[in-house]
């Protein structure tokens, strides 16, 4: 049988630096989701088949020949003076937050806390120029270099939604694709999402409701352990009786007793300042 280690085991190969040869074609494939990478002697072409549904099979990167490559997609072509015959595939998070929907309204009483798991979809980036010739396992310079990706696809894009008390107030997130579960074991392991645990502290005196909240991806570190699964840093929100105090942290995974079974993988898109944290507690759920 087909089993979870095997297959994050076969995903190792999937990151990192790439070896192309010239004209050669490679495919990152989740069951009929495909992204294919040609290397041109000028250019690279990459190719996205998307599907309508997400799919919850094992990443794997497959080798192909030219005539494979997909006749009802355009590719997009990034040009440059010469290719090299690396490619680094990297990993990220989302660029915007996404927001967690329970299964039903958390009622979280007063002086609890409760910790919720999060899912949260991959996205895939294409570096032209290999991060100091490091496989994607051997991490310890691999975000030494400060570059731009030559394109960015997430294996399934999130619908548009608002978070906010208002049109006025709040920001453009993504919903969808994301579970939130009160226990780690409910989460289904999947190759191309990352795991977020969330920290709810009410230290009001008044129950706190909660139908929706944001997470805010583009803040957070992203990690993968010795088993191959992704995971983040994790956040505390809190539910204080005097508003003015923070309600809003980002504890790094890096710090945790864990430290010593993951490695970080990628920064965060942003660095989160002071104002950050000070959000009110009513801009992070809803």
């Amino acid at each position: 049988m087909w089993t979870w280690i095997q297959a994050m085991d076969v995903m190792k190969d999937c990151w990192g630096d790439i070896y192309f040869e010239l004209d050669e074609v490679k495919t990152w494939r989740i069951g009929q989701r495909k992204i294919s990478v040609q290397r041109k002697k000028t250019e690279w072409l990459i190719w996205n088949e998307k599907t309508e549904e997400e799919n919850f099979e094992a990443l794997v990167l497959e080798n192909s020949v030219s005539n494979d490559i997909p006749i009802n997609v355009l590719p997009q072509r990034y040009l440059l003076k010469s290719t090299q015959p690396y490619l680094t595939a990297k990993p990220l998070l989302a660029d915007r937050s996404i927001i967690v929907r329970p299964n039903s309204i958390l009622n979280i009483l007063p002086g609890e806390t409760i910790d919720l798991y999060v899912s949260s979809p991959l996205w895939m980036a294409f570096y032209n120029t290999a991060l100091c010739n490091t496989t994607f396992y051997n991490t310890a310079s691999y975000n030494t270099k400060e570059t731009l990706p030559i394109s960015e696809i997430p294996f399934w894009l999130p619908s548009d939604s608002w978070f906010g008390p208002n049109t006025m107030v709040g920001e453009l997130c993504y919903s969808k694709y994301t579970d939130a579960k009160v226990t780690l074991d409910n989460i289904q392991k999947r190759s191309h999402r990352a795991i977020t645990r969330i920290s709810i502290f009410n230290e009001h005196d008044e129950s706190l409701a909660i139908e929706r909240l944001s997470l805010p991806t583009p803040l957070l570190d992203l990690y993968i352990d010795t088993n191959n699964q992704f995971w983040t840093d994790q956040v505390h929100l809190i539910h204080h009786l005097d508003s003015e105090r923070p309600s809003f942290d980002i504890k790094s995974l890096a710090s945790e007793s864990a430290a010593k079974s993951i490695k970080l993988i990628s920064v965060a898109r942003k660095i989160a300042n002071e104002n950050t944290f000070m959000r009110s507690i009513r801009s992070l759920v809803a």
